[in-house]
């Protein structure tokens, strides 16, 4: 579709998740800080971030994957006057939302030709129903046969119906590709992503590493107070830990390594491997929430490597003392020189720690403007 002008409103998503999985971008160094053994950590996060992922277009979140790994996207399948329906999740308000469909016919990462159920300027109308439901049905428009057969979904605005420690990053969004083989009426069901990082919060410019040493026990908890607990997480059943390496930037440098995890009630342990070399780390918690969503706390860990003792060494036998000056060697022994003691070899390095806004966060520039609203800053 194409159209001879357009009001073209730019749109910055702060936080999104196109990515399979969660990237854990921690900047910033600290010097080196003393390592502990056995350490706990609350579950008790300051702000945790909404999004809602769409699992239609990149198949379900994985808080594991590589997050240098890119997703594949594939366009949901719907029909020229027909209708898409989004069933939002439960977390979510929908009263105020308003839509847009974007059409980007030459490919500039601009959308050329806009509808929008508040249209303004040389913005097409597009029919929306369900305001207020948790289920919103878009009315598709009609082929013009004019430009490109594939389009971007935007609903916003949207807000947490959770507690103040909640923000919901805009727009729910979905990429469409019309074709007369589709559903007339196709619905879809973005799955709800909570990120928070701990013990700082996710808008935090300072780092905040937990110190560990490798051979370590880990408890985690989920606090009486967590805000956690909003999501419906009465426990730790079924949660999920990986560790992931952190290069000098803090950026991951590969897939999340699954740790062995034992749990009890609210609480969950696991041994740092023994083996871990020593440096910066990202923890990465994910449980999914009896909604349906995920939750994934991300944390901070400088790794100190585990102490080596060295064992004794067998004190020296000195030679019998020889007397070839004023008197001759009467067998009078000398003294035997002191033996050595045990020696401790601490293995020891400044380490790498990060910290800042980013916990779990990937950024998405989408190309749509605010829709009846303002996203936060």
């Amino acid at each position: 579709m194409s159209s001879p002008s357009l009001s073209r409103r730019p749109q910055m998503q702060r936080l999104g998740l196109v990515g399979i999985g969660a990237a854990v971008l921690l900047v910033g160094i600290t010097p080196p800080a003393g390592a502990a053994t056995d350490v706990t950590i609350p579950l008790e996060p300051a702000e945790v971030a909404l999004d809602a992922f769409p699992v239609e277009n990149v198949g379900a979140m994985d808080p594991m994957a590589d997050p240098a790994t890119g997703p594949v996207v594939t366009p949901v399948l719907v029909q020229y006057s027909g209708t898409i329906t989004v069933d939002l999740p439960a977390e979510l308000d929908d009263s105020a939302v308003e839509a847009a469909l974007t059409f980007d016919d030459d490919g500039d990462g601009t959308p050329d030709v806009v509808y929008a159920s508040n249209p303004t300027g040389a913005e097409l109308p597009l029919t929306i129903s369900g305001a207020g439901t948790g289920s919103i049905t878009v009315t598709l428009p009609a082929d013009d046969s004019v430009g490109v057969d594939a389009a971007s979904l935007f609903l916003e605005p949207l807000t947490s119906t959770l507690g103040p420690a909640f923000t919901y990053y805009d727009p729910v969004f979905y990429e469409l590709a019309f074709d007369p083989s589709a559903l007339p009426a196709e619905n879809v069901a973005p799955e709800l992503v909570a990120v928070s990082q701990v013990p700082c919060a996710l808008s935090s410019a300072t780092s905040c590493p937990v110190p560990v040493t490798a051979g370590s026990t880990v408890t985690l908890d989920l606090t009486a107070a967590s805000v956690l607990r909003e999501l419906d997480l009465t426990d730790l059943t079924g949660v999920l830990v990986g560790l992931q390496a952190l290069d000098a930037n803090g950026d991951a440098t590969g897939a999340a390594v699954p740790l062995t995890v034992q749990v009890s009630g609210s609480t969950a342990t696991f041994v740092l491997p023994a083996d871990t070399t020593a440096g910066s780390y990202g923890l990465v918690v994910a449980q999914q929430t009896p909604s349906g969503g995920i939750s994934i706390v991300a944390v901070e860990l400088t790794v100190a490597a585990e102490a080596v003792v060295a064992p004794p060494t067998a004190p020296p036998t000195a030679a019998p003392v020889v007397n070839d000056g004023l008197r001759s060697n009467t067998g009078v022994e000398a003294v035997e020189a002191g033996s050595t003691g045990i020696l401790a070899v601490a293995a020891g390095a400044g380490l790498l720690v990060a910290a800042g806004v980013g916990g779990v966060t990937a950024a998405r520039t989408r190309r749509r403007a605010a829709v009846g609203g303002t996203c936060a800053d």
